[in-house]
Parts: structure tokens; C-alpha cells; sequence
């Protein structure tokens, strides 16, 4: 069985969303785990704010195999947290598989809109379809499709 909240990279080790997002916000700048904590709350609207207890020993874990590295930072000698060459290549083949991890995000969206449907705004669905046939798109496609999505939205900018 595989999770919605795992992610793959070609060597066949498996990351969670979480994981994944500490490489990727730590690819711009060192950062706190409170740091990281913040930017998480703000980036979710407050809605998800993982606990220390899971958020640290995911960072020492990822510390242990090389993916980070520790360093004191600022006046109050915290420990901050950088990107290691192998986490970012590591970060980097997961990012190449980009694929797989949209179509996993699309079976989450999918059950999310079973459960609780599109609510007062369906149109939000019909965008997701959209972007599921866009990625789904063969090679070769891409003009007629971006003419088709140009003129859509030309169309609503005028209502």
C-alpha cells in the first residue's frame, strides 16, 4: 500500500509531504525549527501547524542522514538548520518526478470532493479537472492547449 503523504525519488526512498517541505524551504535560507513551524502556520492559514514533537525528530532524522546540517545561528545561539549538497540533489529527483506526486495530489483532491463535494462553487472542480487534463496532456499538445486556456481566460477577465 502506498500513502498520499509519501513521496518517492528514483532510488525508491520515500519522504513525507513534511519532509519534502523542510528540504524545500530550506533550499532558499537556514532556518529555525520554529522558524519552520511559523512559515507552515502562516503558508496554511493556521489550519496545520505539525507539533514540535514531530517536527524535531523529523529534523534530526533528515540530520542524520545528511539531508541537513545544524548550525548556531543569531544572538540567542538557536540551532538553525541548512541544506546539505545531498538534500538538495536528494530534493532536486524528487522534484523530477513531479509527475507521480501531482497524480497523488489529485487522488486526495478527489476524495476531499467525495466527502464534501464543491460546496456553493463548482466551478473550483471543473478548474481541477482542467489542470488534471492538462497534465495528463501528450507532448505535442501544448500550443492548441494554451491558445484554448488564453481565450478562457480573455473571456472571464470581460464579465
Amino acid at each position: 500500500m502506498t500513502s498520499l503523504f509519501k513521496f518517492s525519488s528514483q532510488c525508491g526512498k520515500s519522504r513525507s509531504l513534511l519532509a519534502l517541505y523542510i528540504l524545500h524551504t530550506l533550499k532558499q535560507r537556514q532556518k529555525s525549527g520554529y522558524d519552520i513551524l511559523r512559515e507552515i502556520e502562516e503558508m496554511t492559514g493556521g489550519e496545520w501547524i505539525p507539533s514540535k514533537g514531530t517536527l524535531y525528530p523529523l529534523l534530526h532524522q533528515l540530520e542524520s542522514e545528511g539531508l541537513i546540517a545544524a548550525a548556531l545561528t543569531g544572538s540567542r545561539a538557536r540551532t538553525g538548520f541548512a541544506l546539505t549538497p545531498e538534500g538538495r540533489e536528494f530534493l532536486e529527483k524528487i522534484i523530477t518526478m513531479s509527475g507521480e506526486s501531482h497524480k497523488k495530489m489529485a487522488h486526495l483532491r478527489h476524495l476531499v470532493l467525495a466527502i464534501f463535494g464543491t460546496g456553493t462553487c463548482p466551478v473550483k472542480g471543473l478548474l481541477f479537472e482542467i489542470k488534471m487534463l492538462v497534465d495528463d496532456m501528450p507532448p505535442g499538445n501544448e500550443r492548441r492547449v494554451g491558445a484554448i486556456l488564453e481565450h478562457c481566460r480573455d473571456k472571464l477577465k470581460k464579465m
